[in-house]
């Protein structure tokens, strides 16, 4: 999102903004008639009996510094006698109207606009109050101030999404003052001061400064009972989200137990059960209860939130934790975590026996747990060593589907790593046993013929677990060429496949994969799916030393920038022998002195030898 389109949402609020404050609808009486009066941004109406007998038009917002605009009509009574209308509607800092007929006045109004920052709006927790007590839960994910937030340059996030992108602190001194307006607003609470405190809200993210106001506010001088007010009167009329945090996170400074069941209602929306949990844990007694019913009745950022939050000592929550925590969150490691230590999945699984549905969900948590991102979460568990071995000894009981072999299939290629980080490993959280154990009860359950056999028919036929039957067969390092290729005809931007090709190591195989990537065209216009598999190939190609030139060069002369420098980062690897005389090498000559990308630059000097 660029500040261009950042300016155009704002701009696009502010006049939201200012035509919700100055639409404003006026109906009198006379003589049996019905006079009707409207004031919007862009036009004045004047209607009598339904009927449309003046109107002024804008042709911009801007005309509104004119400081007053009339408006005049006739209409007649059933009498016949003709009567004459007129309007006058302006000014600047109030809004004043003046409605007259045949000279007598009917109305004078003046009106103070204050364009207060919660008006005109929806308020956010009486909106979700009111689903809650009409259905006994909140049947929609959205919010009223999405239309402030979403438009089509800034894509609508998962509930508590954004909270977990958000990596920016917030200015200096950004904190105190708002602490310093807060507790203006707590000793001299009305619209001026409250304005001040929630305009200053919608400037950061709550998240951005959460710690550092807990520490700054913790230090200030207040009273518990008129901060509690305040945060409530923010609660009840936030008509932003950021504001409603706010609210929370304040209300986690102070006892709160009279809105135990209020704060309830609030984080069974995802986008609030953070911070609303923040403030049932430390506002309120006995709030693990209340937690865990959040934590069964939220889903995705939201559970993960509760699960942070939940404390596993009841054995009933513990069982719920390692059976129901991972379904229902997000994808990845980080609830896996918690629910590896918080269920004592080390515990569980050296009982000599266990039940089916704990060895799934082990299973569950495992695989997560060995999920590759950034980094493997199994690494950061300090029963990893433990845990696998159980699981893989319970495996020869448990083990009877595809998929819960699958699993197997992924621990061991967990095992297989380099002595450097086996030996960071080994002083941590694993022992030398536990990994040979752990190797020898895998390799005892695959001795059946079935597991390989499985994942060639669902090959072969195009079944579903397709990605899981690639993976049973590079366990097995089975010769899947000949399927794959053929595959590949009809889905050439698969990355899958690639991949599963890879292992062979075999370069008359990447040279077949990089014939296959012909069909894409022009290297300008790929799709995502393409490029994945172009950058993959280049990826890839590091291990084949001359394999792929021609390829390489089409990557070089692409105009994109990312392909260009893995393509000249793959060509570092190669011996020069290859590549001198050829076009590649005057695209490195060029390169080397015209490349806008000073990382592309460098590599190509570092290539041709160039001393700086």
């Amino acid at each position: 999102m660029g500040f261009k389109e950042e300016f155009k949402r704002e701009m696009r609020n502010a006049k939201n903004e200012i035509a919700k404050e100055v639409e404003k609808h006026w109906v009198l009486e006379f003589q049996g008639h019905q006079i009707e009066v409207m004031n919007g941004m862009m036009e004045e109406v004047l209607k009598v009996d339904g009927q449309m007998i003046a109107q002024n038009v804008r042709k911009s917002i801007w005309s509104h510094i004119i400081p007053f605009s009339t408006m005049k009509g006739t209409f007649q009574s059933k009498s016949g006698k003709t009567h004459k209308v007129y309007v006058k509607i302006g000014g600047f800092v109030k809004l004043n109207v003046t409605v007259k007929v045949d000279g007598k006045q009917l109305l004078h109004e003046a009106m103070k606009l204050q364009f207060l920052p919660w008006a005109n709006k929806e308020y956010i927790v009486p909106f979700l109050e009111e689903q809650f007590h009409q259905n006994e839960q909140l049947i929609t994910k959205d919010l009223p101030d999405d239309e402030f937030l979403y438009d089509e340059h800034h894509p609508k996030f998962a509930p508590g999404f954004a909270d977990q992108l958000h990596q920016e602190a917030v200015t200096p001194f950004y904190t105190k003052k708002l602490i310093k307006l807060f507790l203006e607003q707590v000793a001299n609470p009305g619209d001026q001061t409250r304005k001040a405190t929630y305009e200053k809200i919608k400037d950061e993210k709550v998240i951005s400064y959460f710690h550092e106001f807990l520490e700054l506010f913790s230090e200030a001088e207040k009273d518990e009972n008129r901060v509690k007010a305040e945060a409530i009167w923010l609660l009840e009329h936030a008509a932003h989200r950021e504001v409603v945090k706010f609210a929370l996170l304040v209300l986690g400074t102070v006892k709160c137990e009279e809105y135990k069941a209020r704060l309830k209602v609030i984080a069974l929306h995802e986008e609030f059960t953070g911070v609303a949990l923040f403030a049932i844990t430390n506002g309120t007694t006995n709030s693990n209860p209340t937690v865990w019913h959040i934590a069964q009745n939220v889903s995705d950022w939201g559970k993960l939130e509760a699960l942070n939050f939940l404390d596993a000592s009841n054995e009933d929550i513990r069982q719920w934790i390692l059976l129901e925590g991972m379904k229902n969150t997000v994808p990845g490691n980080a609830s896996a975590l918690m629910c590896a230590e918080k269920g004592k999945l080390d515990i569980e699984l050296h009982e000599k026996i266990i039940s089916g549905k704990i060895f799934d969900s082990a299973g569950t948590i495992i695989l997560a747990l060995l999920y590759e991102g950034a980094y493997q979460t199994m690494d950061e568990y300090e029963y990893a060593g433990q845990v696998l071995m159980r699981y893989t000894h319970h495996a020869k009981t448990h083990c009877l589907t595809f998929s819960q072999f699958f699993i197997l299939t992924q621990i061991y290629e967990y095992l297989q790593y380099d002595e450097e980080t086996w030996e960071d490993r080994f002083s941590s959280n694993w022992k030398p046993h536990e990994k040979r154990t752990v190797e020898e009860n895998i390799e005892e359950i695959a001795q059946n013929p079935f597991w390989l056999q499985e994942a060639l028919e669902i090959l072969q036929n195009d079944q579903e677990n397709e990605e899981k039957a690639l993976a049973v067969t590079k366990f097995f390092k089975a010769d899947i060429a000949d399927i794959v290729f053929e595959k590949l005809k009809n889905h050439p931007d698969d990355v899958q496949y690639y991949y599963a090709l890879f292992a062979a190591k075999d370069a008359q195989i990447i040279e077949r994969l990089i014939g296959m990537t012909r069909s894409f065209g022009d290297y300008n216009e790929l799709t995502q799916d393409q490029k994945v598999v172009v950058i993959s190939l280049i990826e890839e190609l590091v291990e084949y030393n001359g394999v792929g030139l021609e390829f390489i060069g089409q990557a070089l002369k692409s105009a994109d920038g990312h392909l260009q420098y893995l393509a000249i980062q793959t060509l570092h690897s190669f011996d020069r022998a290859h590549w001198q005389g050829t076009e590649i090498e005057q695209l490195v000559v060029r390169y080397a002195k015209e490349s806008k990308d000073p990382d592309v630059k460098e590599i190509a000097k570092q290539l041709l030898a160039i001393n700086e």
